[in-house]
């Protein structure tokens, strides 16, 4: 069985465009030759760099994929942390993984009013409560942003709003995510809503760099997928 081929790379004669968190390229002559199958394209995503911070950073896909190419689907089971009661389920579905936009679908209750971060963290580890699961999932080391920022971490869904009686239902898109394997995959990770609206990196400090100076997680669940 062929594998995909999927790696970050510099590639000078690419043009970059900076109009998406990321962008498939259209290039002419991507190709790459398979031993009796003859020449098969390549997929390129891209993230803009960031002048003193971040070169230009590539993902690429070669066909055939070894990826289970059907919707998929994932589930996370949202508990509070410490006196936080909130509850609830945060489902996640995928027409066409690994590449095509995930949706996320939350229906929470509990939380306090108002803006509250939302984030994929690293860890899918619960035993030592929410705020032990490490940092915002960061696989291509770039600088915290928003949900629609050219440079972000893939972790990052800016914020949901809580009505006034607790409860919140919340509908996104978001192109970098992904329920299959590489290096976007977000199923056995958690996702985490904090105490505090997440700035989007704009809030001129260090700490808002990092994970948007949002504040102490209050409930969080383990990413699974749906079977």
């Amino acid at each position: 069985m062929f594998k995909s081929v999927v790696f970050l790379c510099t590639l000078v004669t690419i043009k970059n465009v900076q109009s998406a968190s990321m962008q498939t390229l259209a290039v002419r002559n991507a190709l790459y030759q398979v031993p009796g199958l003859g020449n098969r394209p390549l997929i390129i995503k891209m993230y803009p760099g960031v002048e003193n911070y971040q070169s230009d950073l590539y993902e690429v896909y070669a066909e055939p994929y070894t990826f289970d190419l059907r919707a998929a689907s994932a589930v996370a089971l949202i508990q509070g942390e410490g006196e936080s009661a909130a509850k609830g389920e945060i489902v996640f579905f995928q027409r066409h993984p690994p590449n095509g936009p995930i949706l996320v679908r939350g229906n929470l209750t509990d939380l306090p009013p108002g803006k509250h971060g939302l984030h994929i963290h690293q860890s899918g580890d619960l035993r030592q409560g929410c705020d032990k699961l490490g940092p915002h999932f960061n696989p291509y080391l770039l600088q915290h942003g928003g949900p629609s920022d050219p440079v972000r971490h893939v972790g990052d869904l800016g914020n949901i709003e809580v009505e006034e009686d607790g409860s919140v239902e919340f509908n996104i898109a978001d192109p970098l995510l992904s329920l299959m394997g590489g290096p976007r995959g977000i199923v056995g990770r958690s996702i985490v809503i904090s105490g505090n609206p997440d700035d989007l990196g704009r809030g001129g400090t260090a700490e808002s760099l990092v994970n948007g100076d949002s504040g102490k997680p209050i409930a969080c669940g383990v990413i699974a997928y749906i079977k």
